[in-house]
């Protein structure tokens, strides 16, 4: 089996369109799609943040999955958040999109499959869970740390973060090729100086403010994204440790900067809202057919009407429309 390289650089934490009806809006999917393809390096499908995974089961997501497929062609890696309340229920989305994805042999691109383990279980013994889920499907597998999330549950486990002696374990399975962080900055040193030994393994920022601020090595997972890959795309690439850019160009720098205090406040009006800001602004420009989340929502029409004051002065693109 050979496993797959993950994706550096940008990585599109994407939003799942929906109708009023709350079905996936399929032509709304395609055209944000088609939108996002040439501006980012990877899509994370049905995350727990703007893809409100945790509101989509097993059959939602593996009708998102599809869709997705059909659009992406093999063009960018695909990321596909699998995680379930229980392990058996993660058992079965895994299972269930890795056939699907069998079944269209001709699909070209790489998948990888995402998981946050201590949604559903404990530190203890998650070596061994992983060792059999590589024996379950051929796809490679990134872990996802996110204590916020944890803690939101209704019976949050004892601990938020993946313990760092068990990641270091998690990182001897060659299957498991990276890493989407969420925490402290101290828990970020540490899981790197676990991973260190493991050439080729990928951590990536999933808080885009801590990005900002200490750009990790192999990327970022952005919300934001979805409405500014420009500038996101911009920064990301200025970023990177592979990034040409001019870095001694004064014009350059002073760009660089406006681009990531630009992405910054508009982070700071979709970040306790993310999913319903972001469709708001996607479904003003046309790209997706409704505003609708998954879940009942605040009203959101002064975080959209800041956000849209803060990408008109930023943006020259930005032109809001209506949906075709």
């Amino acid at each position: 089996m050979t496993v797959s390289i993950p994706p550096q650089g940008l990585i599109v934490d994407l939003i799942t369109p929906l109708r009023n009806d709350r079905t996936l809006d399929g032509r709304g999917l395609g055209r944000l799609l088609d939108y996002l393809l040439p501006r980012v390096d990877g899509l994370l499908v049905a995350s727990p943040n703007a893809g409100e995974g945790t509101y989509l089961d097993s059959a939602r997501r593996l009708e998102l999955f599809e869709m997705a497929l059909v659009v992406v062609r093999g063009r960018l890696p695909l990321l596909v958040w699998i995680t379930q309340g229980t392990e058996e229920g993660t058992t079965e989305t895994l299972l269930r999109l890795s056939k699907a994805l069998e079944r269209r042999r001709s699909y070209g691109g790489p998948v990888f499959w995402v998981d946050t383990p201590l949604y559903y279980h404990s530190n203890r013994g998650l070596p061994a869970l992983y060792r059999d889920m590589c024996r379950m499907v051929d796809e490679p597998l990134i872990l996802y740390n996110d204590p916020g999330l944890i803690k939101g549950l209704a019976k949050p486990m004892k601990r938020r973060d993946i313990r760092t002696a068990i990641l270091k374990e998690l990182v001897q399975l060659k299957q498991i090729v990276g890493l989407i962080f969420l925490g402290t900055l101290d828990r970020a040193h540490n899981y790197q100086r676990a991973c260190r030994e493991r050439k080729g393994f990928s951590i990536y920022d999933g808080d885009e403010s801590h990005f900002l601020d200490h750009p990790s090595r192999s990327g970022v997972v952005s919300a934001g994204a979805n409405a500014a890959p420009e500038a996101w795309k911009k920064i990301t690439g200025s970023s990177l440790p592979t990034a040409a850019a001019p870095k001694s160009d004064p014009e350059y720098l002073q760009r660089v900067w406006d681009m990531g205090k630009y992405v910054q406040d508009l982070k700071d009006v979709y970040g306790p809202m993310p999913a319903p800001v972001i469709k708001e602004i996607l479904a003003a420009r046309g790209l997706i057919e409704t505003a609708t989340c998954a879940y009942p929502i605040e009203d959101t029409s002064a975080a959209k009407q800041k956000a849209a004051a803060w990408m008109a002065r930023y943006d020259p693109e930005f032109t809001p429309t209506a949906p075709s």
